[in-house]
């Protein structure tokens, strides 16, 4: 087996309504599917789970969450955002918007990439960045 380097596979949210959160993503990223999909018993209840990506990682979601994520700008412990890298930010922006998705703000303008925030109907927060140079040096820049 070769060596392989490690990488972020996926994440798990918990939510109302699954459909609502596949949505935002899907239209983000058409690329996307819905790669997994299923029941489970989650502690007595029954749930159900969803796998959105590619073949390679993916976001899980599922249903059997209440309420909604806190205010991104309050103290608490727990995941901010979801940050997904992306080629034409712009046209993800005009996507989103056609489906009624507008922006929560964008990041500090920066030579090498630039990003963008949206919050979906649970109040979880993604980031979208576009890169703008393929050196990771600059990629990685954090002095401005």
């Amino acid at each position: 087996m070769e060596t392989q380097t490690p990488y972020l596979e996926h994440a798990n949210l918990s939510v109302i309504a699954p459909e609502k959160t596949i949505h935002l993503i899907t239209t983000a990223i058409p690329t996307w599917r819905v790669r997994g999909k299923g029941e489970m018993d989650w502690f007595g209840e029954t749930i159900e789970w969803y796998h959105v990506g590619d073949d390679k990682s993916y976001i899980a979601i599922q249903s059997g969450g209440s309420g909604e994520a806190d205010d991104w700008k309050k103290s608490w412990t727990g995941v901010k955002h979801i940050g997904i890298a992306v080629p034409d930010l712009s046209a993800l922006i005009e996507r989103l918007a056609a489906q009624g998705y507008h922006p929560d703000h964008f990041g500090p303008p920066h030579p090498h990439r630039k990003n963008v925030y949206f919050i979906d109907h649970h109040n979880i927060q993604f980031e979208f960045t576009e890169y703008l140079s393929a050196i990771n040096s600059e990629k990685n820049d954090y002095s401005t």
